[in-house]
């Protein structure tokens, strides 16, 4: 695979081999790939649980909460 880089996307390359990061452009393409995937990896995880919730709910397994029933005992504070 050839990657054509310019511009701040060289200047970051370079940089990270300039300051010890990668000792190559490959490995620093192979690392920023995995550090993207590690700050994206709880993003993942919610919309993986997001998809269950709505999956059980529509299979009758969980229901909702209108905003009095969420809110219990606490309703009464609210004014509307």
């Amino acid at each position: 695979m050839n990657v054509n880089l310019r511009g701040k996307t060289l200047e970051v390359l370079e940089s990270m081999i300039k300051h010890g990061y990668a000792h190559t452009k490959s490995e620093a393409i192979r690392l920023a790939i995995l550090n993207f995937e590690k700050d994206h990896e709880e993003d993942i995880l919610v919309v993986k649980k997001l998809d269950r919730i709505d999956k059980e709910i529509k299979e009758g397994k969980r229901r909702l909460l209108n905003s009095k029933e969420a809110l219990g005992v606490y309703a009464k504070h609210i004014k509307g």
